[in-house]
């Protein structure tokens, strides 16, 4: 019944009717979920978490075939290379409808915004209930967009809902929800110290 799913979607892009199919088989199969919980929140947490972790694989998977891909057309050619099988521009995976924002903040080489103050990320961030200054180098990047307490002031302005949707977006292959959690409740009272 799981395949009823597209593993490819994200769970809110799920046709509604599958999604139904699928409560019924884990009804079914699962009947303490009836008696013990609501609308079957368990199961939509489960769901939600493993289309989101074979996404995040799946977008893993493309960024190693690009990459390879790329390093082939920069590599001089070699005598001993000469043999070996080439990959060709239709070797590569389709490309994802949405570009993953977060591809470039983890790696090497991302390019800091020139008015990054990585200082003021890193104490912002080590002020959330949980220390995330690790994460300062993925925030001053010119990709994300979060390199001064100006934009950080920004994204505090935002509603709730809006912020937490940047940061999924932004960096949900490099957040956890919880951490996600943390940073908005952590903007929530930044946006009231402004007030």
């Amino acid at each position: 019944m799981y395949a009823s799913l597209e593993h490819s979607k994200k769970f809110d892009d799920q046709d509604p009717s599958a999604w139904r199919g699928f409560v019924k088989w884990a009804y079914e199969a699962m009947p303490s979920l009836i008696s013990k919980y609501e609308d079957a929140w368990p199961v939509e947490l489960y769901v939600r978490i493993n289309l989101r972790k074979r996404i995040a694989q799946q977008r893993h998977q493309f960024r190693k075939a690009v990459a390879k891909y790329k390093r082939m057309i920069a590599l001089p050619r070699s005598p001993s290379s000469a043999c070996e099988a080439e990959l060709s521009p239709a070797d590569l995976p389709p490309p994802y409808d949405e570009e993953d924002p977060a591809a470039g903040n983890n790696t090497p080489g991302a390019c800091m915004h020139p008015d990054a103050a990585p200082e003021n990320i890193e104490k912002f961030l080590r002020s959330c209930d949980f220390d995330l200054g690790h994460l300062t180098s993925a925030f001053v990047t010119q990709r994300a967009g979060l390199f001064n307490l100006e934009r950080l002031e920004l994204l505090a302005s935002w509603p709730a809902a809006l912020r937490r949707d940047h940061l999924e977006r932004h960096f949900g292959t490099i957040l956890d929800d919880v951490e996600i959690e943390i940073l908005n409740k952590r903007f929530v009272e930044m946006s009231h110290a402004q007030i």
